[in-house]
Protein backbone atom coordinates (compact mmCIF):
# COMPACT_ATOMS: atom_id res chain seq x y z
CA UNK A 1 0.00 0.00 0.00
CA UNK A 2 1.45 3.39 -1.18
CA UNK A 3 2.34 6.57 1.20
CA UNK A 4 -0.85 8.21 0.00
CA UNK A 5 -3.59 5.62 0.71
CA UNK A 6 -2.12 5.05 3.81
CA UNK A 7 -2.50 8.75 5.04
CA UNK A 8 -6.21 8.22 3.56
CA UNK A 9 -6.92 5.30 5.43
CA UNK A 10 -5.69 7.01 8.79
CA UNK A 11 -7.64 10.53 8.11
CA UNK A 12 -10.44 8.04 8.01
CA UNK A 13 -10.00 6.45 11.25
CA UNK A 14 -9.72 10.21 12.37
CA UNK A 15 -12.78 10.89 10.84
CA UNK A 16 -14.81 7.94 11.94
CA UNK A 17 -13.31 8.44 15.57
CA UNK A 18 -14.90 12.06 15.52
CA UNK A 19 -18.67 10.98 13.74
CA UNK A 20 -18.92 8.50 16.41
CA UNK A 21 -18.61 11.14 19.14
CA UNK A 22 -21.36 13.07 19.66
CA UNK A 23 -20.29 15.37 22.29
CA UNK A 24 -17.40 15.94 20.76
CA UNK A 25 -18.68 16.81 17.20
CA UNK A 26 -21.02 19.06 18.71
CA UNK A 27 -18.13 20.42 20.42
CA UNK A 28 -16.45 20.80 17.19
CA UNK A 29 -18.94 21.43 14.69
CA UNK A 30 -22.02 22.80 16.60
CA UNK A 31 -20.73 24.84 18.58
CA UNK A 32 -19.01 27.12 16.21
CA UNK A 33 -22.22 27.27 14.34
CA UNK A 34 -24.03 28.04 17.82
CA UNK A 35 -21.73 31.17 18.55
CA UNK A 36 -22.64 32.53 14.34
CA UNK A 37 -26.16 32.13 15.28
CA UNK A 38 -25.85 34.22 18.61
CA UNK A 39 -23.50 36.86 17.95
CA UNK A 40 -24.84 37.38 14.03
CA UNK A 41 -28.81 37.77 15.71
CA UNK A 42 -27.56 39.99 18.36
CA UNK A 43 -25.65 42.33 16.40
CA UNK A 44 -25.98 41.27 12.48
CA UNK A 45 -27.28 44.07 11.85
CA UNK A 46 -24.56 46.92 13.52
CA UNK A 47 -21.66 47.58 10.96
CA UNK A 48 -18.01 48.25 12.57
CA UNK A 49 -14.84 49.51 11.34
CA UNK A 50 -12.29 46.93 11.82
CA UNK A 51 -8.33 48.04 11.56
CA UNK A 52 -6.74 47.38 8.19
CA UNK A 53 -9.79 46.99 6.43
CA UNK A 54 -11.18 49.43 4.02
CA UNK A 55 -14.74 50.77 4.39
CA UNK A 56 -17.31 49.79 6.96
CA UNK A 57 -17.97 45.86 7.83
CA UNK A 58 -21.66 44.74 8.87
CA UNK A 59 -20.89 42.78 11.93
CA UNK A 60 -22.44 39.26 10.27
CA UNK A 61 -20.28 39.45 7.71
CA UNK A 62 -17.10 39.76 10.06
CA UNK A 63 -18.43 37.60 12.74
CA UNK A 64 -19.14 35.12 9.89
CA UNK A 65 -15.21 35.35 9.30
CA UNK A 66 -14.38 34.94 13.15
CA UNK A 67 -16.65 31.99 13.34
CA UNK A 68 -15.02 30.24 10.55
CA UNK A 69 -11.69 30.66 12.10
CA UNK A 70 -13.12 29.60 15.47
CA UNK A 71 -14.40 26.36 13.91
CA UNK A 72 -11.65 25.53 11.94
CA UNK A 73 -9.32 26.30 15.24
CA UNK A 74 -11.32 24.05 16.68
CA UNK A 75 -11.09 21.32 14.38
CA UNK A 76 -7.90 21.46 13.35
CA UNK A 77 -6.45 22.27 16.87
CA UNK A 78 -8.83 21.92 20.13
CA UNK A 79 -10.01 18.19 18.65
CA UNK A 80 -6.63 17.25 17.63
CA UNK A 81 -5.15 17.71 20.72
CA UNK A 82 -7.46 16.01 23.13
CA UNK A 83 -7.68 12.81 20.86
CA UNK A 84 -3.86 12.70 20.82
CA UNK A 85 -3.53 12.81 24.46
CA UNK A 86 -6.27 10.74 25.07
CA UNK A 87 -5.10 7.99 22.93
CA UNK A 88 -1.54 8.59 24.14
CA UNK A 89 -2.57 8.54 27.74
CA UNK A 90 -4.62 5.11 27.15
CA UNK A 91 -2.07 3.18 25.27
CA UNK A 92 -3.23 3.79 22.17
CA UNK A 93 -0.61 5.19 20.08
CA UNK A 94 2.57 3.47 22.12
CA UNK A 95 0.38 0.37 20.20
CA UNK A 96 0.45 2.13 16.85
CA UNK A 97 4.14 2.93 17.57
CA UNK A 98 5.04 -0.89 17.78
CA UNK A 99 2.97 -1.80 14.39
CA UNK A 100 4.69 -0.54 11.06
CA UNK A 101 3.14 2.43 10.55
CA UNK A 102 5.42 5.38 9.72
CA UNK A 103 5.21 8.51 11.57
CA UNK A 104 5.22 10.52 8.62
CA UNK A 105 1.77 8.79 7.67
CA UNK A 106 0.30 8.56 11.27
CA UNK A 107 0.64 12.63 11.60
CA UNK A 108 -0.52 13.13 7.89
CA UNK A 109 -3.80 11.76 8.38
CA UNK A 110 -4.41 13.52 11.22
CA UNK A 111 -3.64 16.60 9.12
CA UNK A 112 -5.69 15.29 6.29
CA UNK A 113 -8.81 14.82 8.43
CA UNK A 114 -8.20 17.91 10.27
CA UNK A 115 -8.51 19.63 6.23
CA UNK A 116 -11.39 18.10 5.32
CA UNK A 117 -13.47 18.71 8.75
CA UNK A 118 -12.33 22.25 8.84
CA UNK A 119 -13.77 22.41 5.03
CA UNK A 120 -16.89 21.38 5.54
CA UNK A 121 -17.39 23.59 8.90
CA UNK A 122 -16.12 26.49 6.59
CA UNK A 123 -18.62 26.07 3.76
CA UNK A 124 -21.08 25.06 6.51
CA UNK A 125 -20.84 28.69 8.76
CA UNK A 126 -20.49 30.57 5.50
CA UNK A 127 -23.91 29.24 3.65
CA UNK A 128 -25.32 30.18 7.08
CA UNK A 129 -24.18 33.53 7.36
CA UNK A 130 -25.12 33.89 3.32
CA UNK A 131 -28.54 32.50 3.53
CA UNK A 132 -29.64 33.36 7.30
CA UNK A 133 -27.89 36.82 7.34
CA UNK A 134 -27.08 38.51 4.14
CA UNK A 135 -23.65 38.02 3.99
CA UNK A 136 -22.05 38.42 0.29
CA UNK A 137 -20.90 35.91 -1.83
CA UNK A 138 -16.59 36.36 -1.27
CA UNK A 139 -17.03 36.68 -5.29
CA UNK A 140 -13.79 37.38 -6.87
CA UNK A 141 -12.25 36.83 -3.73
CA UNK A 142 -13.24 32.96 -2.60
CA UNK A 143 -9.87 31.65 -3.90
CA UNK A 144 -8.76 33.45 -1.03
CA UNK A 145 -11.34 32.40 1.39
CA UNK A 146 -10.34 28.85 0.26
CA UNK A 147 -6.49 29.73 0.62
CA UNK A 148 -6.57 31.22 4.14
CA UNK A 149 -8.92 27.85 5.44
CA UNK A 150 -6.48 25.38 4.25
CA UNK A 151 -3.03 27.22 5.04
CA UNK A 152 -4.83 27.51 8.77
CA UNK A 153 -6.08 24.36 9.41
CA UNK A 154 -2.86 22.77 8.50
CA UNK A 155 -1.13 25.58 10.75
CA UNK A 156 -3.24 24.66 13.56
CA UNK A 157 -3.36 20.94 13.43
CA UNK A 158 0.93 21.15 13.18
CA UNK A 159 0.58 23.47 16.43
CA UNK A 160 -1.14 20.51 18.15
CA UNK A 161 1.36 17.52 17.85
CA UNK A 162 4.08 20.16 19.93
CA UNK A 163 1.54 21.06 22.08
CA UNK A 164 0.53 17.89 23.34
CA UNK A 165 3.89 17.54 25.08
CA UNK A 166 2.26 20.27 27.65
CA UNK A 167 -0.29 17.82 28.62
CA UNK A 168 0.46 15.73 30.73
CA UNK A 169 -2.48 13.75 31.77
CA UNK A 170 -5.80 12.89 29.43
CA UNK A 171 -8.08 14.77 31.91
CA UNK A 172 -6.36 17.57 31.12
CA UNK A 173 -6.52 17.50 27.53
CA UNK A 174 -9.80 19.32 27.01
CA UNK A 175 -9.18 22.27 30.25
CA UNK A 176 -5.70 22.87 28.34
CA UNK A 177 -6.83 22.96 24.76
CA UNK A 178 -9.65 25.28 25.48
CA UNK A 179 -7.92 27.51 27.36
CA UNK A 180 -5.68 28.02 24.75
CA UNK A 181 -7.88 28.99 22.27
CA UNK A 182 -10.39 30.78 24.15
CA UNK A 183 -7.30 32.90 25.00
CA UNK A 184 -6.48 33.32 21.31
CA UNK A 185 -9.79 34.25 20.55
CA UNK A 186 -10.21 37.05 22.74
CA UNK A 187 -6.57 38.68 22.29
CA UNK A 188 -7.11 38.37 18.67
CA UNK A 189 -10.58 39.73 18.47
CA UNK A 190 -12.75 37.11 17.24
CA UNK A 191 -15.53 38.23 19.41
CA UNK A 192 -15.35 42.12 18.98
CA UNK A 193 -15.61 43.48 15.91
CA UNK A 194 -14.38 46.93 15.23
CA UNK A 195 -12.74 46.79 19.00
CA UNK A 196 -9.65 48.83 19.65
CA UNK A 197 -7.23 45.98 21.16
CA UNK A 198 -4.66 47.36 23.84
CA UNK A 199 -1.64 47.73 21.69
CA UNK A 200 0.46 44.91 24.45
CA UNK A 201 -2.61 42.52 23.42
CA UNK A 202 -2.06 42.84 20.13
CA UNK A 203 1.53 42.00 20.30
CA UNK A 204 1.14 39.19 22.08
CA UNK A 205 -1.53 38.35 19.29
CA UNK A 206 0.49 38.77 16.38
CA UNK A 207 2.71 35.86 17.68
CA UNK A 208 0.31 33.41 17.11
CA UNK A 209 -1.48 31.90 14.08
CA UNK A 210 -5.26 32.56 14.83
CA UNK A 211 -4.98 36.66 14.34
CA UNK A 212 -3.21 36.07 10.98
CA UNK A 213 -5.63 33.30 10.77
CA UNK A 214 -8.42 35.99 11.51
CA UNK A 215 -7.16 39.08 9.32
CA UNK A 216 -6.71 36.73 6.13
CA UNK A 217 -10.31 35.55 6.47
CA UNK A 218 -11.85 39.22 7.26
CA UNK A 219 -10.44 40.44 4.50
CA UNK A 220 -11.67 37.49 1.93
CA UNK A 221 -14.82 38.04 3.19
CA UNK A 222 -15.24 42.14 3.13
CA UNK A 223 -17.03 43.35 0.25
CA UNK A 224 -14.98 46.62 0.09
CA UNK A 225 -11.96 44.72 -0.94
CA UNK A 226 -10.92 45.52 -4.24
CA UNK A 227 -8.90 42.35 -5.92
CA UNK A 228 -8.26 39.08 -5.06
CA UNK A 229 -8.40 39.46 -1.25
CA UNK A 230 -5.28 37.66 -0.61
CA UNK A 231 -3.43 38.61 2.69
CA UNK A 232 0.43 37.36 1.47
CA UNK A 233 2.34 38.69 4.96
CA UNK A 234 -1.01 36.68 7.13
CA UNK A 235 -1.17 33.52 4.97
CA UNK A 236 2.90 33.65 5.10
CA UNK A 237 2.74 33.40 9.20
CA UNK A 238 0.58 30.82 8.48
CA UNK A 239 2.70 28.95 6.31
CA UNK A 240 5.69 29.06 8.93
CA UNK A 241 3.29 27.77 11.91
CA UNK A 242 2.56 25.08 9.13
CA UNK A 243 5.91 24.10 8.87
CA UNK A 244 7.39 24.73 12.30
CA UNK A 245 4.77 22.87 14.05
CA UNK A 246 5.08 19.84 11.82
CA UNK A 247 9.10 20.23 12.33
CA UNK A 248 8.52 20.60 16.23
CA UNK A 249 5.80 17.90 16.41
CA UNK A 250 8.16 15.15 14.71
CA UNK A 251 10.51 15.78 17.51
CA UNK A 252 8.92 16.19 20.51
CA UNK A 253 5.77 14.60 19.52
CA UNK A 254 5.29 11.67 22.76
CA UNK A 255 3.75 8.20 21.82
CA UNK A 256 3.79 6.57 24.76
CA UNK A 257 2.03 7.69 28.38
CA UNK A 258 3.53 10.26 30.20
CA UNK A 259 3.92 7.49 32.99
CA UNK A 260 6.09 5.64 31.09
CA UNK A 261 8.66 8.27 31.19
Amino acid sequence: MNTIALVSREAGYARRVLIRDPQNLFFTAGLPLLYLLIFATIFGDETAEIAGQPGEVDVATYMTASVIVIGVVSAAFQNLTVNLVQDREIGVLKRLRSAPVPTSVFLGGHVVNALVASALLAAGVALLGMAVYGVPFPDQRTAAAVVSVALGAVACASAAFPFTRLVRKGTAASPMAVAATLTLFFLSGNFFAGADMPRAMNLVADLFPVRHFLIAMTTAFNPNVAGAGFEWGHLGVLALWAVGGAVAGTRLFRWTPTGDH
